[in-house]
């Protein structure tokens, strides 16, 4: 089993950056909006809050196409 503890949103920013992603709205008061390449759908996030929830993550990450392995093999390198 991996390690699913909350991520610094900061962390979260970085691997979506790396992944050619782009911010685009704030929906609402709290929810960022991105876009990434390839993705049918927008990624939605709380980016005023300092963690994000691996449960919120994970949904993030099947829109990407991406693994939870994947990802944290990935903040294990770069963040």
């Amino acid at each position: 089993m991996g390690n699913f503890r909350p991520i610094p949103v900061k962390c979260w920013i970085a691997f979506l950056k790396a992944h050619g992603c782009t911010f685009k709205s704030k929906q609402g008061t709290s929810h960022d909006k991105w876009r990434c390449p390839n993705c049918i759908q927008s990624i939605i996030f709380r980016g005023a809050e300092k963690e994000i929830p691996f449960a919120h993550i994970a949904t993030n990450l099947t829109t990407m196409g991406r693994t939870k392995e994947y990802f944290l093999d990935w903040i294990a390198q770069s963040c």
